[in-house]
């Protein structure tokens, strides 16, 4: 395949380490396609060919061993992305190349720019590596303003390819098409260089040779380094720190290795080779950087049998692990970094170099990356067809008579799925049934009415039930091909583990789940399908569908405005902006890359709240999209044995509430995002519990006392989550935490957060954050317009 990659970053005569890592993944794609490269470089780092225009030139591509790759053609062409005029250049150059290329592959987000006005007629793949789209706190105002700018490009390409899954969940933020991880290729010395005396412990070794490779600036922390190093010269530990980069913080470093007596060394920046060399002579890197895509640097380290310490960020956290590595809290103490350090040295004593680099080598080898690439680049070509396709057909073939406009089928006609035959289903539904009394019939044939031109597959999970009694229950509908019923028994009076179970035998490419007393609208699955837009299933998307509870909308999310959501159309929607918490039954559609994510099972043995885990993980992880205008999910309310709203105790009532801000994955929330989760459980967990116990009596002294706590413990755990209550919400919110006010007076301030209207439920409690998208004077429109039905 011919392949043109246009790219700003690049390594140049002036720059020679800038994009080193864009140049091994070109060597790597080179050996198995033709590449062509278009190198838009900045006017500072521009060879003299390239300043005066386009000119072929040849320039090393470092792989691991440093040897040129004189087959991959760079051409040089200046552009300043802040001047219109060069980026027009740029897009006419591009045109005259791409014509003789089959796949156009950017790289780097700056990259898209000449893009802008016109996207490639051939597939189109975008590699992305800025950290900074994922982590906008750690940028300068001007880069800040660029990233806005340069976001909404990354919705055009067939296919976006990334190095983390952290940046990964931001890009499916910005687009709905398909996102994929492709980590960096991790250059690797074959027989790395032997580790000097590993055996020996710190304070008796001599010097302790540490490493940092990247900038120097505010980002990487590099100041933190010499003090963490100082830390170790305080306990005996003769450490001396070499950086290799260069940055706006040297002066600064410089000053404090000074002031503490470090000796320290700064390289500037170095080519591949002798990065490669400082890692061999170093004993350990030291990197207490604050956000990261991929961090090439550890890898490197690790893959030059070198142990590791850096910043518990996303990205090393994918390989960064004990023995041979430690990730700290970014920001932590020195002292946490010199333990860091001691600790990993102490772990690792025991490991030969070889025995450090061989998961590296394997898991992030040339190869393997290249592997990656093939993948994304068939998804590229399958996906630019269909669509070139599409845009030619679709419409005319979903035209009625009348010009109506009909919805995408999925399938041709009805056809029997599961164990008993057939082709495999594209959708299990798992019905989840504890009772004889509960409608199951009802639910099975929705899906199974409503679902004709689709390979459905449904479970329905008898949970502590003979599967036998169900299956009398269904009649009729047991015997058909697409239905089946499965059985656990594990004595807990908690719907997660049947609801669980059904997950786990699920295996269609999307999963949905349904209560035993509800319905799905004709046509739902289809629609809910359609609003994915065509996404992978290994992808992590979610698609939320409108909820009716007796033919009234269910007003969750209280999402954000825009044309889309007039028009009832679908869009990706964000956890903080769109209020995606309010939303914690897992109702719709779940891929199964979503539910191969950390932390999305329903919570083993609760038994209420036991979603809210759940569906906090997949906001914080998946691509979450609104389906609008889809057919809706039926919520019922006639089963005669329902028990959700029963009052329990608190401690069983709040369970998850209080158990959600411990769960590992809850680590990967900003503090925006976790901000935005208490806020919610604050509103509905922890306000509804006393809103369901309307009489004093039962509000005993240990109730009020556990209510205090788990209150208190959301408010710890989510600072700031109190900052966009309204009045009325701080007056209740008060009284939780105080086990002394009367319980009369608790149950009424409950229902007076209720009358919505009053000037204390409107009013905030903090003018500061009256615009705060949680605060009553947005959230209140917001809710308003979601309980109304999308117009056609």
């Amino acid at each position: 395949m011919r392949v043109l990659v246009v790219t700003t970053w690049w390594p140049t005569s002036a720059s020679p380490g800038t994009g080193v890592f864009v140049a091994r993944d070109v060597a790597a794609i080179a050996g198995r396609h033709q590449v062509v490269v278009l190198h838009l470089v900045a006017p500072r780092l521009a060879d003299r060919a390239g300043s005066r225009g386009p000119t072929t030139v040849e320039l090393p591509v470092d792989v691991a061993t440093g040897d040129p790759v004189p087959s991959v053609p760079v051409e040089q062409l200046v552009m300043d992305p802040r001047r219109p005029d060069h980026v027009a250049r740029a897009a006419r150059r591009v045109a005259q190349l791409q014509g003789r290329a089959d796949l156009v592959h950017t790289m780097a987000v700056s990259a898209l720019l000449p893009f802008a006005g016109r996207r490639p007629p051939q597939p189109w793949v975008h590699t992305e590596h800025w950290s900074g789209l994922a982590a906008p706190g750690t940028l300068s105002r001007t880069l800040r303003a660029a990233r806005q700018v340069v976001r909404p490009l990354l919705a055009r390409p067939d296919v976006v390819a990334v190095v983390g899954q952290g940046l990964a969940r931001e890009v499916r933020r910005l687009r709905r098409g398909p996102v994929r991880v492709v980590p960096n290729i991790v250059p690797a010395p074959t027989e790395p260089a032997p580790r000097r005396d590993p055996d020996l412990p710190l304070s008796g070794r001599g010097a302790l040779e540490l490493v940092a490779v990247g900038g120097l600036i505010p980002r990487k922390d590099p100041v933190r380094a010499v003090l963490a190093a100082a830390e170790l010269r305080r306990r005996g530990v003769e450490a001396r720190l070499t950086w290799v980069g260069e940055g706006v913080l040297r002066d600064e470093v410089e000053r404090e290795a000074r002031a503490h007596a470090v000796p320290l060394r700064l390289t500037g920046s170095l080519p591949p080779g002798e990065v490669q060399a400082a890692l061999e002579g170093a004993d350990l890197l030291l990197l207490p950087t604050r956000a990261e895509t991929f961090c090439l640097a550890a890898a490197e380290a690790l893959a030059s049998g070198r142990p590791v310490v850096v910043g518990d960020v996303e990205g090393p956290r994918d390989f960064v692990a004990p023995p041979t590595g430690a990730l700290v809290p970014p920001g932590a103490p020195a002292g946490d970094w010199a333990d860091a350090v001691e600790r990993v040295w102490a772990a690792a004593a025991a490991l030969a170099a070889d025995d450090v680099a061989r998961p590296l080598r394997e898991r992030f080898g040339a190869e393997a990356y290249a592997d990656r690439v093939d993948e994304v680049y068939a998804l590229a070509t399958t996906r630019a067809a269909r669509t070139d396709r599409a845009s030619r057909t679709d419409r005319a073939a979903r035209t009625d008579r009348g010009g109506k406009v009909l919805p995408r089928r999925h399938g041709a006609t009805a056809v029997a799925v599961g164990e008993k035959g057939g082709a495999d289903p594209e959708v299990d539904v798992v019905i989840a049934v504890h009772s004889t009394e509960r409608d199951v019939g009802r639910a099975v044939r929705s899906v199974l009415d409503g679902s004709p031109d689709l390979a459905v597959r449904v479970s329905v999970v008898a949970h502590n039930l003979p599967a036998g009694t169900v299956r009398e229950q269904l009649g009729d509908q047991a015997d058909d091909p697409r239905v089946r019923v499965l059985e656990v028994r594990d004595g807990i009076p908690s719907p997660s583990g049947p609801f669980n179970a059904g997950i786990d035998a699920a295996t269609a490419p999307w999963v949905a789940i349904m209560g035993s007393d509800d319905a799905l609208a004709p046509g739902a699955l289809a629609g809910w399908l359609d609003a994915a837009d065509g996404a992978a299933p290994d992808e992590p998307v979610v698609v939320l569908p409108r909820l009716e509870l007796s033919g009234r909308r269910v007003p969750t999310p209280p999402s954000r405005v825009g044309p889309s959501a007039r028009r009832g159309a679908s869009r990706a929607q964000d956890l903080v902006r769109d209020r995606l918490s309010y939303r914690s039954a897992p109702l719709g559609l779940i891929s199964r890359g979503a539910l191969s994510l950390p932390g999305t099972r329903l919570h083993p043995g609760a038994r209420v709240g036991e979603d809210l885990p759940m569906m906090t993980a997949l906001y914080a992880q998946a691509r979450v999209i609104l389906a609008t205008g889809a057919p809706a999910y039926l919520i019922h309310e006639d089963a005669p044995d329902r028990i959700t709203g029963r009052p329990r105790p608190i401690s069983e009532q709040l369970e998850t509430a209080d158990v959600l801000w411990d769960l590992p994955w809850m680590s990967r929330l900003t503090e925006q995002e976790r901000r935005a989760v208490g806020t919610k459980v604050l509103r509905i967990q922890v306000f509804g519990a006393i809103l369901g116990r309307p009489d004093p009596w039962w509000w005993t002294a240990q109730e009020r006392a556990e209510m205090a706590r788990v209150t208190r413990r959301v408010l710890v755990a989510a600072p700031g989550c109190a900052a966009p209550l309204s009045l009325a919400d701080r007056d209740l919110l008060a009284a939780a935490l105080d086990p002394g006010v009367p319980a009369p007076r608790l149950v009424e301030l409950a229902r007076a957060r209720r009358r919505h209207g009053t000037p204390r439920t409107l009013l905030p409690s903090s003018w500061r954050h009256a615009l705060d998208p949680e605060a009553p004077l947005r959230f209140m429109p917001a809710s308003l317009r979601a309980s109304r039905r999308p117009r056609p």
